[in-house]
Order: C-alpha cells, then sequence, then structure tokens
C-alpha cells in the first residue's frame, strides 16, 4: 500500500493531546504545501470538535452523538447517538486514548476509546470521497502538543494507485 490510497479500511492510533487542535485526515487530497483537504477525525482540547467528522468544504459533516445520512443533493438527515458530552466524558483529557476510524463505501464510523463518536452515510454527489491519503494534522495557532502511535490500518478490497507522484519526504537528519 506504499503509495496507495486508502479506499475502505479500519485505522486505529493512540493520541495524546494537550492544547489546541488536531486531526486525523483520511480520503483526503493533497494539496500544495504538505497540506491535505478531505475528512477529518477531529481532536480537541476543547468541548466541540473530538469525535466529530469535519470535512473541508463543508465543515461538521456528523457531530459528535449523530448518526448523519446525507443524500447526493447534500440534503443531511440526522439522528442521536446519544449525549454529546456524555460521549466526550469517554475521553482522557490529556491522557493516550484510542481513535478508531472505519471506512466502507459510503459509511464513515468513528470511535474514542470503543465509544461511537459518530456515523456517516455520504452520498454527496461530487463531494463524497471514496479512497485519499491519511494525514496526521496539527493546526497552526497557540502552542499545543500533539503525539500519535501504534498505528495499525486493515485495508478491505482494493486501494486505489495514486495519480500523481508521491511527495517527497523531507530529508533524514544523518544519524551521528
Amino acid at each position: 500500500m506504499a503509495r496507495g490510497l486508502p479506499g475502505d479500511f479500519d485505522l486505529r492510533l493512540e493520541f495524546r493531546l494537550v492544547g489546541g487542535n488536531s486531526g486525523i485526515q483520511f480520503r483526503s487530497r493533497e494539496l500544495p504545501d504538505w497540506d491535505t483537504s478531505g475528512y477529518q477525525a477531529d481532536i480537541e482540547d476543547g468541548e466541540q470538535w473530538t469525535g466529530c467528522l469535519f470535512e473541508h468544504t463543508r465543515g461538521g459533516v456528523s457531530m459528535r452523538g449523530e448518526h448523519t445520512v446525507i443524500d447526493p443533493d447534500g440534503t443531511k438527515h440526522v439522528t442521536s447517538l446519544g449525549d454529546p458530552k456524555q460521549l466526550l466524558s469517554h475521553v482522557r483529557k490529556h491522557e493516550w486514548n484510542t481513535y478508531r476510524i472505519t471506512a466502507r463505501g459510503p459509511e464513515i464510523m468513528l470511535a474514542i476509546n470503543d465509544v461511537v463518536m459518530c456515523r456517516a452515510v455520504d452520498h454527496q454527489t461530487g463531494v463524497a470521497a471514496r479512497s485519499g491519503v491519511i494525514a496526521l494534522q496539527m493546526h497552526p495557532g497557540p502552542p499545543m502538543k500533539v503525539q500519535f502511535r501504534n498505528l495499525r490500518i486493515k485495508t478491505f478490497g482494493e486501494t486505489s494507485p495514486t495519480s500523481a507522484p508521491a511527495r517527497p519526504a523531507p530529508p533524514a537528519t544523518p544519524k551521528p
């Protein structure tokens, strides 16, 4: 999968965040200057975004505690999965937490510490992505520290080859 664009997958990782806002980009496209745009499993040191599915052109696709179905014309149908504040109580602030992102076809599920935070079924024509890069994010802004570890991905079916050459990694610092 080294030059692929994962489509259907189950991604699991651990994160710890102190201050600021971060996230896990997936099914995203590369932009200039090492940036990406697409779906994001959000993480923040506040109470609004952790456990929400964000997408750069549409904002909050499915907020914590929501099951969202988006029609081809962009119409959203939202039902409740649970109380957002109660779901957030399962996140250990400033400690290590597990994040699980499962994407299969139009369905996306985000879970933190084995608790489902939101679900989305995205059929929006011309916007819903079915494959793309995965990237770990750190927003510019006030001082923060974000850490990720134990990243594991299981893909389902085929992955799409990249349509453009992969961006080269920054030069490695030689070891003494």
